[in-house]
């Protein structure tokens, strides 16, 4: 196996920054609480500036990051991950701060819950 010198480097730099940052650790909180109508997810992430955190929906994960910038690149360290609900209507989930912490509103889906169909079963 041939190990690409580049990408090498890009990790061992990447180590070296999270390994600095902070003490060489970020320690989030998650906190998801359910509401009327929606799922609320409050993440508090000590000591990150809010413009370097980023929050992605990738399938059925919602992924908190954030982006490190050092020399030319610019590279992402997972702060954490949630599995989304299926009753959560994934186009409608936003964030924003409040009070330093990173807030995720996730919309249920109305019709998620509400349709209902007896099945027919088939005899051979």
């Amino acid at each position: 196996m041939r190990v690409d010198r580049e990408i090498a480097k890009r990790l061992a730099e990447t180590v070296n920054i999270v390994n600095t940052i902070n003490g060489g650790a970020i320690f989030p909180t998650f906190k998801t609480t359910t509401e009327k109508d929606h799922y609320r997810l409050e993440v508090s992430i000590p000591s990150v500036n809010p413009d370097d955190i980023k929050v992605e929906v990738n399938g059925t994960n919602l992924m908190v990051y954030q982006n490190i910038h050092t020399n030319a690149y610019t590279l992402p360290n997972v702060i954490g991950e949630v599995k989304i609900s299926a009753d959560v209507e994934l186009e409608n989930i936003y964030a924003e701060f409040d009070d330093e912490v990173l807030v995720v509103i996730m919309p249920f889906d109305e019709l998620s819950g509400g349709y209902q169909k007896e099945i027919d079963i088939r005899k051979h």
